[in-house]
Order: C-alpha cells, then structure tokens, then sequence
C-alpha cells in the first residue's frame, strides 16, 4: 500500500478544502487578534470573501460589547494555554438575527513550542438550544400532566369512597321512608303522605347523583366493564316507551318511536346504551315545552346503527353545543333546570357510546329544538333451529328431560372463511376436533353427556345438546369451547375476530303442540364467532375533495377511507346528519372527475382527538345515493385495486 506524504496533501490544499467544506466556522488568529486564516462559513456569515477577512479582528466585525468579550476569552486561552471548550452563548450574526453558539478555542504553538495565537471553531447550535428548551418545557408540562393525574385520581377515588359510603344511609332512609308511607310504624295522614311522597322522590334523584359520580368515577379508573349480550335494539327501547310515553303526556308532548320492521340485532351492554337512551329521551322531554313534538328513531347504515332523539325543544346556542358533552355541563338557560343535575348525564352517555366503539353528536338551534344522535357497529345475524334440530330437541322435552342447546355459529360464514389460511373444509373438521376434544376431556355423567346434534357446513354452525345441565355447567361448556376456539383462530393469525357468547329464549314456531310449559326446560345458548359485518369493503383512501351542500356551500375535504356504499371524510363543518351533499372527487390520476351524491350518516366531534393539524374538526360518514351503474362499476374496480395494492 502507498505511504500517505501528509505534506504534499497540505501543499495540493487537502487541509484547505476540508476547511471549507465544513459548515461550522473556523479560524486562525495570531496573538494579537488579527485573523490569519478563515474557511468559508466564517465568511459568507459576515457577507464577505475570505481574504477580505484575512488581517480584520474582531473589533472590525462585531460590536464593540461582543468584540471586548471576545477578546477576554482570546487572551485568556493565550495567558493560560487552556482551551476554551463549548462555551454556549447568544450571539447576534452580522445580519442581524439572534442566534445560540458554541465555540471552542485552542492555543497554537509553532514547531519550537511557543505560543503563537489560538485556533477557533464556531457552531450554530440555535436548533439544539431550542429542542433543549422543548425538552425541559415538556418535562416540566409531564410533570404538572402527571401532578394532575394524581390529584384526579385521588378526585376519582374520593368520589368513588363518599359515593360508596352514600349508599347505604340513603339505602336505610329509603327503607325507612317505605316504612312508613306503607303504615307499618302507624297510620299516616294525607298531608303527611305529600310530605313522604316529596322526600321519596329527592331519595331518588339523589341515588340518581350517586349513581353518576360512581359512573365517572369507573370511567375515569377505567373500571367500568361492559357485559355484551345479543339484544333486539328495537325491544330494548320499546321496553321504556311506556314509561316515556307517559312522562311525556303528562307535560302535553307528543312522543312517537319509528322503529325499523325488521329485529336489529347487535352486540351491546343492555343495561349502559338502555342508560344512555333514558338520559337523552327525558332530557328532550324536561326541555321540551308543552305541545312539543319528540321522536326516537332507530336507522340501520352501512355498518353501523343509528339512534336519534329529536324534539322542537327550546333548543342550544351555538357557543353552548362546543362544550355540551363535558363533565359538569349544563348549558340551559332555566335557573331552575340547572339546579336539579351535576351535567353528568350527556358526558356520561359520550363515554359509555364510545366505550361501544360508537359516535355521539348533537345539531340543535335555540327556539327549535335539538337532535341527539349515537351510533353503535352493526351487527347482522342469522337465526337458524331447523326442523331436526326441533325434532330431537321437542323428543327430549316431551320425556322432561330439561336441556341446554349451545350453538356455534360462524357469522356470514361464507365470508369469513375467505380469510382462512387453509381450505374451508378443512377448518371446519379443525374446529369440529376441537369441539369433541373438549366434550370428550370434560367428565360427564352418563345421562348429561352433552353431543353434537347438527353440523351445517354450508352456513357454518354446530349445534350441542346439553341434557340435565344446570346453567353454571352450560356456562363452563361455552367458556371452555370459546377459548379453544379462540386460541385456534390465534394461532391461525386469522385476525379481527370476535368469539362472544349470547344468551336467547327460545320462541320457534316448531314449538311442541301438546304442552307450552315443556318450553320451560329449554336453554339456549348461542357462541356467535365473526368480524364485524359490513355490506361493503373500505379501503384507506387519501385524498382531498370537494363537498357541496345547499344553495352555494362548498368546501375542500380530506377523505380517509371510501367502500362501493360511502366514504368517510374529516371536515371544519358540522354538516346536519341525514342532509344531502354532492361530492367531486378524482378516483385515479387518468380517471376524469366523479360527480356523486350522499346522505351524511353520522359524525363524530374530533376537537379533543390528536389528529394531524388541519385535517378538520369532524369526522363525517356519507353513504352514497342513487349510483348511477357506470359510476358503481368505477367504485368497484378502484376498490379491487386498492384492495390488490
């Protein structure tokens, strides 16, 4: 290998290009201040060349404040022949702007070992002192985010405890209350009665307080369990119509349910969106004045389920909707409305709907009236007892034996199975062993042993009968099956899927004829295993597009996801769910531009949400309307090819 001669590289001016290639400044001074030699940094930072540099000092340069500091630091590294490393300090550049260096400075000895002046190097570091700053502003502002926690967790415990320790004294109250109004402590006049009656209702309204601060307090803990069941959306809200009904005719106000004709199955917390939909009807109902008009409406979208409350209330200012679902909110203008809630209900409605992975919004105008909506993932079952299956079951209800039927059922089996790794037959004599392993391993007796009865292929379900079971043995059988089935789906990276049990009653037309009570012996348990249903496929999709909307309304939109039924978009207006909007967007960079039509279905508020900056204030889901066939045929394709990509 050929020996490097250093000296030739420094007279071909190898040290002279480093030097200048180098963006830091650099420059050598003789011991009296004059600059000997700058690379080019240091002079296009003063707007000069670098001999025009050559023989300046500082005191040619600079102010002479900045030049005199300067100066003490030079003659100091000279005096002690130490270095100056990393002085950070604030400068002012020639052109005038403020900035943060850090500069260095060497003594320089010639061959004899004597001092002869000092090698300085100079560096921006302006960015790095402001992402210090971000650094210690963010610790600062983590640790008052962390400060604030803990305060509001021990708020969050605090009301957790008194709520808790509320409800046993107003629990004996009650009691006592109820003692008395039913005369067992003695008779009791009719004045005294209005007195019983008043105090009973302020017990309850003040369990009604305690129950929401133990809410918010299990929200806020992320303690607050959901227990999902199958429910007829459409039974769960005609179960309070009565009750509604009656609240409302009592205040002249005309209530009306428009409930779909067909049953809407979805998977829920009963008991939480049953308190969500009581907190919005009888908000419409207190603020909504006699001879008004309020209608609850359940509407099946694409993918969802929307429920709305409207009435001609008196309605909420535009500066009011903002801050409507925050905690400790009441935004009516009736003194006497105020005083009878926390402003616990909606915010509390907000989070159980988004627990359910749900939107909630409101639309309303003062003096018109205001409209609640929330929405919840749809969920779309079969409901399948073919005639053997009732054959077999009535055989063993006539003799009296009291069964269990647990049925496994693969949601819209057929296409699930598009996402299995192997063929679906296969997977079905898979999940069949697994079935018989677990009946098999699980010890019976004799006259229980619980035995596949029907086996559908075609649309993917098992059915067993459990005979003599009691239902804590039917609830360990399904726990049982569900986990194995589960872990097999895992196992087969067969992704977003759900293994949920429900619990129906039976009520099939195949039901025995001799005798209605036989059906008292019959449970039913259903595992209902499946992806999310949705009738069109949605693929990401970014891009920006125009929306159209009344007379001359128009605005630029962000999409984030588009299906052969809708689009989803982020956008700065509310828009008013159920409206009508025209949208042109350009599918592709050769494609010409669609014009299509839609109805906005739901929306969800994002101000709170970390998105990117600018993208819009609400997130907006459109379904498309009267697609034209050419039109239909183009979302398609351009679905297969994103999809493909």
């Amino acid at each position: 290998m050929k020996k490097i001669d250093y000296k030739v590289l420094c007279e071909e001016g190898f040290f002279r290009d480093l030097m200048d290639s180098i963006p830091d400044v650099i420059y050598f001074k003789d011991k009296s201040g004059k600059l000997v030699l700058v690379n080019k940094a240091h002079a296009k930072g003063l707007g000069l060349r670098p001999e025009e540099v050559i023989g300046k000092t500082d005191f040619d340069i600079f102010s002479k404040e900045r030049a005199q500091k300067m100066l003490e630091d030079d003659l100091r590294v000279i005096k002690t022949e130490r270095p100056i490393i990393d002085k950070v300090e604030r400068a002012t550049r020639a052109d005038g702007i403020d900035n943060y260096v850090s500069t260095t400075k060497i003594p320089r000895y010639d061959k004899k070992g004597k001092i002869i002046g000092l090698i300085g190097i100079t560096r921006d570091i302006t960015k790095r002192m402001h992402i210090e700053r971000l650094k210690n502003e963010n610790a600062a502002i983590e640790k008052r985010l962390q400060a604030m926690q803990e305060l509001n967790q021990l708020k969050s415990e605090f009301i957790s405890i008194v709520s808790h320790e509320l409800r046993t004294p107003l629990a004996i109250v009650k009691e006592s209350l109820l003692l008395i109004t039913d005369e067992v402590c003695g008779p009791v006049t009719q004045k005294q009665r209005l007195v019983l009656k008043n105090a009973n209702e302020n017990v309850h309204r003040l369990k009604g307080l305690i129950d929401d601060l133990l809410d918010i307090s299990r929200i806020e803990g992320k303690r607050l369990k959901l227990h999902y069941s199958l429910v007829n959306l459409n039974e769960l809200l005609e179960g309070s119509s009565d009750f509604f009904k009656k609240l409302a005719k009592e205040k002249n106000i005309e209530l009306e349910y428009l409930l779909p004709k067909k049953q809407v199955n979805i998977f829920i917390d009963a008991e939480r969106i049953n308190q969500v939909a009581t907190n919005l009807i009888n908000n419409a109902i207190k603020f909504t004045e006699s001879g008004g008009r309020i209608k609850v409406e359940v509407k099946i979208l694409e993918n969802k389920v929307r429920v709305g409350i409207i009435d001609s209330g008196i309605g909420i200012s535009k500066h009011d909707l903002g801050k409507l679902f925050n905690k400790f909110v009441q935004v009516s203008r009736d003194p006497q409305m105020q005083r009878k809630g926390l402003g616990l209900g909606v915010y509390i409605a907000k989070e159980l709907v988004e627990l359910h992975g749900g939107e909630i919004w409101a639309e309303s105008k003062l003096g018109v009236g205001s409209k609640f909506y929330f929405t919840l993932p749809g969920f779309y079952a079969r409901n399948l007892l073919d005639s053997q299956v009732r054959g077999e079951i009535n055989e063993l209800l006539y003799r009296g034996t009291s069964l269990y039927l647990i049925s496994i059922l693969f949601v819209n089996f057929i296409r699930l199975r598009r996402q299995l790794p192997i063929k679906p037959v296969k997977f079905f004599e898979e999940i069949k062993h697994i079935i018989n392993q677990v009946l098999t391993n699980i010890h019976f007796a004799a006259k229980k042993k619980p035995r596949v009865l029907l086996i559908d292929f075609m649309n993917g379900e098992i059915s067993i009968v459990f005979p003599k079971a009691t239902e804590g043995e039917a609830e360990r059988l399904c726990a049982v099956i569900r986990d194995r089935i589960y872990k097999y789906l895992k196992e087969k990276e067969i992704g977003g899927i759900f293994v949920n049990l429900a619990v129906l009653s039976y009520n099939a037309s195949g039901k025995p004829n001799t005798n209605q009570e036989l059906l008292a012996n019959l449970n039913i348990k259903k595992l209902y295993i499946g992806s999310e249903i949705r009738r069109h496929k949605r693929v990401n999709y970014e891009t920006a597009i125009e929306v159209i909307w009344g007379k001359e309304k128009s605005e630029l939109v962000q999409t984030i996801d588009i299906s052969e039924g809708g689009l989803c978009f982020t956008s700065k207006s509310p828009l008013e769910t159920d409206s009508r909007v025209q949208i042109k967007l350009k599918l592709l960079a050769k494609s010409g531009i669609m014009r299509l039509e839609g109805r906005v279905a739901w929306i969800k508020n994002i101000v709170e949400n970390k998105i990117k900056k600018g993208t819009g204030r609400y997130k907006i889901g459109l379904e498309f309307s009267g697609l034209s066939p050419n039109n239909r045929k183009k979302l398609a394709k351009f679905i297969r090819t994103m999809s493909a990509a």
